[in-house]
């Protein structure tokens, strides 16, 4: 699945930005899930934040605790909420992120495996394109998600 999430991110993001910008990611990458999306989470949505003027909000998201799984996923989803609702951020960055540990959770459940990788790198795809036209470099949005 690692390998195959690298294929359909590089894949999605072919769609969006130039052949340079993905030079740091490959079909051969490793990409487990668990890292696509806390890299996703607590690298790229709080540089996000910071661009768009929402210093504490990617202070406190950068602070969360590591996605590592279902349960860290559980706890990430209502804390990105209440990061949002008390610092006034910006919603799509944090709706992004959230999805990103939301597809965790849908991994983990039956069945859920084609489901959760499309989510995850939707939302992956998205959180680079909002990079992007927030002033984030190409190439260092999807470094900032391939490790």
């Amino acid at each position: 699945m690692s390998t195959g999430l690298a294929v359909r991110l590089l894949e999605d993001l072919a769609r969006y930005l130039p052949d340079e910008a993905l030079a740091s990611l490959s079909p051969s990458t490793s990409l487990p899930a668990v890292a696509l999306a806390d890299r996703a989470v607590r690298q790229l949505a709080p540089s996000i934040l910071e661009r768009l003027g929402a210093g504490e909000a990617a202070q406190r998201v950068r602070v969360l605790p590591a996605l590592t799984g279902s349960d860290t996923a559980r706890a990430t989803m209502p804390a990105l909420e209440r990061i949002a609702r008390a610092t006034n951020a910006p919603p799509d960055p944090i709706r992004a992120a959230a999805q990103c540990a939301g597809a965790l959770l849908r991994l983990d459940a039956p069945g859920g495996e084609e489901p959760g990788a499309m989510q995850l790198v939707a939302a992956v795809t998205r959180l680079v394109n909002s990079a992007v036209r927030a002033g984030v470099p190409p190439a260092d949005a999807v470094r900032a998600v391939a490790g």
